[in-house]
């Protein structure tokens, strides 16, 4: 429950707070909750709210456990920005969005939660007698009016404009892409258009428009853009045919009455100040009907200490300048002050004069005030840091930090008044210093989130620790950064974790080694011993004997060469030889010598162009060439001379070799499994060899971070392709 100076301040809040415990309990609620709700909760009887009863805004009933504030503190995640509808005892409901909060003890586990009501009763009513206001003049007049997504959706169309397209109901258009309804020539030039509108221009376009029945009509539109309720700036536009006449008048008076149906006052003005025009939404705002305000001062509506600002707008109105979101105060008819924010335009004539002002001012009165409310519940979230085991900090949309909890401060030892983040480099290990400023400069410029890994020095424990360092933006209304929270997590014992087991990986890649080394002695007598006792006991052991003898000759023999081929395996990772640039031509060449018996036996044609020097070691890159020309020798195509290609060429920082062969071919669904340790696609009878060259191809090209991969079609060849940094 609050105290002290903090309780003070909740009771004064025109915002309905209260608090629960971790079970949902009612712990406490300031006087405006009682206000707002209609009746007086009872402390430990009522449970996760204050209100009477719940409803979702489509009018779903919604349990107390089920309410924001229970989601949050049974762990579920609450978006901002809710809308709910409240029900008071006496049946008056009231619309309201909660900003829920959990509260944890110094260990993190959370004992309770804390939830605001801000009522918005007042905006919603208005936005629902707009919206209706709207739709009823929309759907009355002669054209045809739309809105359009910037992908092209149509998002909505009234009755005329259904009857333009010859469509029975709006399902048989709305959702689909409107330019299925322009025709082909007039394409492009509508998708030009519609790009322009959405992103601020307005203007108008002739086009041919298609109907559902396949008429064709010429039209005129002229659209603006409009923010639609998602937030996103769509496309409204009005639409006629284009007869002997065109109805300009009909046009101008449908968006006049569109203006008086907008939820902001829109007002204009000439160069000396004077109100020249007053819609709908100015009388509700400022509380002047239009018959009092047409005529009079601007000033009017400007408190006396802020009435220097109207000769510097009307002195950039003259410059032809645009003020743009100005936020400033002005007063109501009854003397209240609301904040306001102005977008101010110039007006020109025909001759493109500027001859006075268009003005829209949005109340945002609300928005200041629960901006006040969120601004003095910041100490919650202090003291919420504070309990945090992690180092938690937060910074300027600049980057500057500008604060940090009191576990900063515990381990590092620093004085409070040391901000911004270079404080973190006095800490920093000297071979991370580097990467977290580029790092951190390139977040702030982008405005993505930062995550790195780096060492901070314990001062208690006179080592360096590991953290993974990470920090989201926050962004405003704009689509802006307004803050930065970021948090720093010891994750020392995972490294060191990770280091034991990479060392006892490499020890099971010695053990590896090892045992495939004392394997090819024993191999070795095998095949000695089979072939002596063929030699001087042949005769004895007779035709049977010699053909077992065969066989444990060849089966030691292919276990020699597997073995072998798994100690070039494991030598792939274990080689710490550093690479060096080495000539791909010579290496080739080197290659092909070594594959000249195989070459001449098979009658192969082999070609190469230019290949540059890369940085490999040579021995690697031998193995690379040996086992993918070898294997485009050996899996060659009966009766058709074998023909092999190795060529490279520069892409995006790569060299990408290739070679290309016209053997048996490959079907689709082993392009990757013959990449596998072992895997064969033929028996040892068919063609030669232990499964594991191209195994060792693809660690090869994995050390040196490249990629191998084959393209490939059974009976017509395949060309095998790797890469390596250029």
């Amino acid at each position: 429950m609050p105290h002290g100076v903090f309780r003070d301040l909740v009771e004064a809040l025109p915002i309905a707070v209260y608090t629960t415990d971790a079970d949902g309990q009612l712990t406490y609620f300031n006087a405006a909750a009682v206000k707002l709700s209609g009746r007086a909760p009872e402390v430990g009887t009522d449970r996760w709210c204050i209100t009477w009863k719940n409803f979702l805004p489509d009018g779903v009933p919604l349990a107390p456990e089920e309410c924001s504030l229970a989601v949050l503190v049974m762990g579920g995640d609450v978006g901002p920005g809710l809308e709910r509808i409240a029900e008071r005892p006496d049946g008056t409901r009231f619309w309201f969005t909660p900003c829920p909060a959990a509260v944890r003890d110094a260990e993190g586990r959370i004992v309770g939660g804390i939830n605001l009501l801000v009522d918005i009763t007042d905006r919603k009513n208005l936005e629902i007698a707009a919206a209706e206001q709207f739709h009823a003049i929309v759907e009355t007049a002669p054209e045809c009016v739309k809105i359009v997504a910037p992908d092209g959706t149509l998002l909505f169309m009234n009755r005329a404009g259904l009857a333009m397209v010859d469509a029975s109901s709006a399902d048989a258009v709305v959702g689909r892409n409107v330019y299925d309804l322009i025709a082909p020539e007039y394409r492009e030039r509508f998708r030009e258009f519609n790009s322009k509108i959405c992103q601020g221009g307005k203007g108008s376009l002739q086009f041919s428009l298609v109907g559902l029945g396949g008429g064709r009509r010429v039209v005129e539109t002229r659209a603006a853009p409009f923010k639609y309720f998602n937030g996103a700036m769509v496309h409204l536009a009005i639409t006629w045919d284009i007869g002997p006449e065109r109805d300009s008048q009909r046009a101008t008076l449908l968006l006049r009455a569109i203006v008086d149906s907008s939820d902001d006052a829109i007002v204009s003005k000439d160069l000396t100040g004077i109100i020249t025009s007053w819609n709908n939404s100015a009388e509700r705002i400022f509380g002047y009907t239009a018959a009092e305000a047409v005529g009079q001062p601007i000033t009017m509506l400007i408190p006396e200490e802020r009435l220097n600002e109207e000769p510097r707008i009307l002195d950039r109105l003259r410059r032809g300048e645009r003020v743009d979101h100005f936020e400033t105060v002005r007063q109501r008819k009854d003397g209240e002050l609301i904040d306001i924010s102005l977008t101010i335009s110039p007006v020109k004539d025909s001759q493109g004069n500027i001859i006075g002002a268009s003005k829209i001012a949005r109340d945002i009165t609300g928005r200041k005030r629960t901006e006040a409310a969120l601004q003095a519940s910041e100490e919650n979230f202090r003291q919420l840091a504070n309990a945090m085991p992690q180092m938690v900090w937060t910074a300027r949309p600049d980057g500057f930090v500008d604060y940090y909890n009191e576990r900063w401060y515990d381990f590092t030892g620093f004085e409070r008044n040391r901000l911004g983040h270079e404080t973190w480099e006095p800490i920093l290990h000297h071979d991370d210093v580097q990467s977290c400023r580029e790092g951190w400069a390139s977040s702030v410029a982008s405005g993505q989130s930062f995550n790195s890994e780096c060492r901070f020095w314990d001062r208690l424990e006179e080592r360096w620790r590991w953290f993974v360092v990470r920090a989201l933006p926050v962004d405003d209304a704009a689509g802006n950064v307004a803050k930065w929270f970021g948090t720093c997590t010891d994750i020392d014992d995972q490294k060191r974790t990770e280091d034991d087991l990479r060392r006892a990986n490499q020890d099971l890649e010695q053990f590896a080694f090892s045992a495939s080394h004392d394997l090819q002695e024993p191999l070795r007598s095998v095949k000695i011993y089979s072939e002596l006792l063929a030699r001087t006991c042949g005769s004895e052991i007779g035709e049977a004997g010699q053909e077992y003898l065969t066989y444990l000759r060849k089966g030691a023999t292919r276990m020699e060469v597997l073995v072998r081929d798994l100690l070039s395996y494991t030598q792939v990772v274990k080689s710490e030889s550093v690479p060096v640039r080495t000539d791909a031509e010579e290496v080739l060449a080197s290659s092909l010598a070594d594959l000249a018996a195989v070459t001449a036996e098979s009658g192969a044609q082999i070609a190469s162009g230019r290949l540059p020097s890369v940085c490999i070691t040579r021995a690697h890159l031998q193995q690379l060439f040996q086992n993918l020309v070898g294997n485009a020798i050996k899996y060659r195509s009966p009766g058709r001379q074998p023909v092999v290609n190795i060529a490279a060429e520069r892409q995006d920082g790569l060299w990408v070799f290739s070679v290309a062969d016209n053997g048996i071919g490959i079907a689709p669904e082993y392009r990757e499994k013959i990449f596998g340790l072992f895997k064969r696609l033929h028996t040892s009878d068919q063609y030669s060899g232990t499964g594991i060259g191209l195994a060792i191809c693809r660690r090869i090209v994995d050390r040196y971070h490249g990629s191998i991969w084959v393209d490939s079609e059974p009976g017509e060849g395949s060309t095998f392709r790797f890469t390596l940094p250029a």
